[in-house]
């Protein structure tokens, strides 16, 4: 299994099991934590496709040295971009 797949697998995953839990306790927000999930995912999904394209490169000795720094620039913005966004469910679900 890839590393894209492993990495969607998780969120997928993840997202479900929350908005299980929210319909369950009745406090309706699993419409919120799937539009997290929406708005979270592509960063990361792309920055997971970055480091599997390097690693591609990699294994077949044609790895460089910007696809890294490429791989390594998404990375950190989708860590902050999915901070920023569960900061902001974080901060709308405190009552």
């Amino acid at each position: 299994m890839t590393l894209f797949r492993r990495a969607w697998l998780l969120m997928t995953s993840a997202t479900a099991s929350c908005a299980v839990s929210a319909a369950q306790t009745g406090k309706g927000t699993s419409d919120d934590l799937l539009w997290a999930f929406l708005l979270a995912a592509p960063p990361v999904a792309y920055a997971v496709n970055k480091w599997w394209r390097w690693g591609l490169g990699f294994k077949f000795g044609a790895a460089s040295g910007a696809s890294f720094l490429s791989a390594l620039k998404w990375s950190l913005i989708a860590t902050v971009w999915v901070a920023i966004v569960m900061g902001l469910v974080w901060l709308m679900h405190q009552k």
